[in-house]
């Protein structure tokens, strides 16, 4: 039996973690619906609660609106980290040690090697971001195979890599973005244009408008835009990935 914590609910700080936690515990010992789940059968709620998440932000509504609909993407970490916990693999506090030692990690302007504050001042957000970059590149270096180490990379299998690195449920449009970002960040590259086929917006008003014609374009002509992106994506990853590295 999952037993309850000495007070519950509980206004101390750091406390209401603990009764979470004790909540999700007896749903899963005692709900027949929450029991049941699974990893996969939450997917579809994980990515719902942090639409609505994104909702409130865009809304305006930052204060008891977000601060519910954070409650429920919460949840959703949660429960998932006690899945993991009744398997013998990880429970909550393993994803706060896990995203706390890469923070620390990847943000030597703020912290020492061993989590100590060691604020240096003088630190530029251009800064800030290519350490980011550098670390996160590190990482993944040592991550991988020793033959595959030293093997030189090219920008064709770099771009592979940034559209493999994204997640392949990320809405294509977001993706295309995050793809461009990452290339401009770490090497600046830029993937290339049609040679100005597609006219610049002034803002992103006049983008909206553009992007919309684009999509009605395609939905007269039977077309998935979505689809369309994503397939285009695939093959950039596809091609670069077919490359030999130079």
């Amino acid at each position: 039996m999952t037993e309850a914590p000495e007070k519950t609910p509980s206004s101390v700080a750091g406390e209401q973690i603990t009764t979470l936690r004790w909540v999700i515990a007896a749903l899963r010992e005692h709900c027949p619906w929450t029991s049941q789940l699974t990893h996969g059968d939450l997917t579809e709620y994980l990515v719902e609660e942090a639409y609505e998440v994104l909702e409130e932000i865009e809304s305006g509504s930052l204060d008891e609106g977000l601060r519910k609909e954070m409650g429920d993407l919460l949840f959703q970490v949660a429960l998932h980290s006690q899945l993991a916990q009744e398997r013998g693999s990880f429970d909550l506090d393993g994803v706060a040690e896990a995203i706390t030692a890469k923070l620390i990690r990847r943000s030597p302007h703020v912290f020492s090697a061993d989590g100590r504050l060691a604020v240096d001042h003088q630190a530029t957000v251009e800064q800030v971001e290519a350490a980011w970059t550098r670390i996160k590149a590190e990482e993944k270096a040592a991550q991988q195979a020793p033959d595959q180490a030293g093997a030189s990379e090219s920008s064709e299998s770099h771009l592979a890599g940034v559209v493999g690195s994204l997640p392949a449920h990320l809405p294509a449009l977001a993706k295309a973005a995050k793809v461009i970002d990452r290339l401009g960040r770490e090497r600046g590259e830029h993937l290339p244009n049609d040679g100005g086929k597609i006219p610049a917006a002034a803002d992103e008003g006049e983008l909206g408008e553009l992007l919309f014609a684009v999509v009605r374009t395609a939905r007269a002509n039977g077309q998935d835009p979505e689809r369309a992106l994503r397939s285009h994506l695939h093959r950039l990853g596809s091609a670069a990935s077919d490359t030999p590295a130079g």
